[in-house]
């Protein structure tokens, strides 16, 4: 396998956390259905707009099922509407009164509350109703065996830079220059916000200030990435980045982010998250996937080390607050 072959999801190292909606499980809702003469069709139809309750947040859901039966007749199912938006009685007084009478049986059958946001999801529900899936792979991350020989050497790196402790470091991909790196300093500082997470965020925001005279940070082009690495006490070499903070960047660190880390991220808008040892108060994945809600104006991908890659931890570890 060459160095830029795409490798595949299940060959990762690491897993990619992902947000609720997109890991659950087939949840149902009931709706009205009648079978239906492909001849019928256009008249029922009719019958369905103008008289009938739309559907609401089914879209997903096709309006005609279609069976084939095994002497090749062919059976059409038409969703009417949601059990919950009009009863049964009603909608057979409505089809007597247009004359559809005899041709509207009134069932009901099980629906997928949900669209599916991905194909596992789909492959799971479409045999109950068929529904709409429109799959865009371009938005899937892609890794190439290079891609990820590099993540599993900053991973490896950053915990033997921590020895135990929560180290972080911040990486431009497009160059797998080192921005800044530095470990959590709260004990040594006597600082509550001296995390990890918060040190090297820090260290990024200060060079770009002192790169400018101390003048601040203007508006910048988020095309604009940075030259130069950082350390996380702000002492060597300052960056000349001129996109806003941490546009792009993959942020690298040994324990899953806390709330407050993990909300810096968005607001400093770092493009990817890898971690290896999930914590008590960890907000990527075990108390909440802070990257992934939906009211938020910025989102980032966020992965998890698989637990066969990881390194052997203690209890200790695992209760660290990152």
């Amino acid at each position: 396998m060459g160095d830029n072959e795409i490798i595949p999801r299940s060959d990762w190292p690491f897993v990619e956390v992902l947000s609720d909606d997109h890991t659950r499980e087939l949840e149902t809702v009931n709706v009205y259905v009648t079978d239906v003469e492909p001849k019928q069709t256009k008249q029922v139809l009719g019958f369905i707009q103008k008289q009938l309750p739309p559907l609401l947040n089914l879209e997903h859901c096709r309006r005609v099922r279609r069976t084939t039966h095994p002497d090749s007749n062919i059976e059409l199912t038409l969703l009417l509407c949601q059990e919950s938006a009009i009863a049964a009685d009603e909608i057979i007084k409505r089809a007597s009164e247009q004359g559809l009478g005899e041709l509207i049986q009134v069932k009901i059958a099980a629906v997928p509350r949900y669209a599916p946001l991905n194909r596992k999801q789909f492959e799971a529900w479409k045999h109950l109703w068929p529904i709409v899936f429109r799959e865009d792979t371009r938005l899937d991350p892609k890794f190439t065996k290079s891609d990820i020989s590099v993540i599993e050497t900053h991973l490896q790196q950053i915990a033997s830079l921590g020895s135990g402790s929560v180290y972080a470091r911040i990486v431009d991909p497009t160059s797998n220059q080192v921005i800044a790196e530095g470990a959590d300093t709260r004990q040594v500082s006597h600082h509550p916000l001296h995390h990890a997470v918060m040190n090297c965020v820090d260290a990024v925001a200060i060079a770009e200030k002192q790169q400018r005279g101390g003048a601040g940070r203007p508006k910048r082009k988020a095309a604009e990435m940075t030259e130069g690495p950082v350390d996380a006490k702000g002492e060597d070499e300052m960056v000349t980045k001129t996109a806003y903070l941490c546009t792009g960047y993959d942020m690298f660190i040994t324990h899953e982010p806390c709330a407050m880390c993990a909300m810096a991220l968005v607001h400093s808008r770092i493009g990817r998250v890898f971690y290896s040892i999930p914590t008590r108060t960890g907000c990527l994945g075990t108390l909440y996937k802070i990257h992934s809600y939906p009211s938020l104006n910025h989102h980032y991908r966020v992965f998890r080390q698989a637990v066969g890659s990881q390194e052997p931890t203690s209890q200790a570890q695992e209760h660290l607050d990152a």
